[in-house]
């Protein structure tokens, strides 16, 4: 059965072997972050995920199958090789871009009103005293903690850093909060 990789030169057996490898260890990630619960790290800049592991796994799988690729269609090795590169490379700032964006729908996704009701968290930027500006409060909804708008009915100004409970969710999403004491 694999009598074929011994009629390979030295260079194609180590592509194969990364190939293989590596897109192994990629599906893995990919099923293992569909299955887990946790949430993934929150990075704040948008390329701050290029040299996760996941980004360089995919770049290593990349790479082996374009160079295998540009082996077989006649291509010297040295311009496979920067062919293999160039596409991870590309492959890495693609994924880091989507990871930030997805983030950041994550962050703002709209709430769902009945489970968010009693949920705990804290003041990030202060709410006006009876609606009268709205401000920030940081919760967690379904093991992720989001950053959501909210107002307040409390007769004074709710200060950054109060803990707080939400007591509704309007209709377009506004949270109603109230000071825990």
């Amino acid at each position: 059965m694999f009598d074929w990789i011994k009629t390979l030169n030295w260079y194609e057996q180590i592509l194969w072997l990364i190939s293989i490898v590596f897109t192994l260890i990629f599906f893995i990630q990919i099923a293992s972050t569909v299955i887990k619960k946790t949430p993934d790290k929150k990075r704040k800049y948008i390329f701050s995920n290029f040299l996760a592991f996941k980004n360089i796994t995919a770049f290593f799988s990349m790479f082996g199958w374009v160079t295998i690729s540009a082996l077989y269609q006649n291509y010297n090795i040295s311009t496979s090789v920067v062919l293999g590169v160039v596409s991870g490379i590309i492959l890495m700032a693609v994924m880091s871009v989507l990871f930030y964006f997805t983030q950041k729908l994550k962050e703002n996704e709209s709430p769902e009103s009945p489970q968010d009701v009693n949920s705990t968290g804290e003041v990030i930027e202060e709410i006006g005293r009876k609606r009268s500006h709205p401000g920030k409060i940081r919760i967690n909804i379904d093991g992720v903690q989001k950053t959501m708008v909210a107002l307040t009915d409390f007769d004074h100004n709710v200060k950054t850093g109060t803990k707080i409970r939400v007591e509704s969710v309007t209709s377009n999403g506004m949270f109603i909060i109230k000071p825990l004491q």
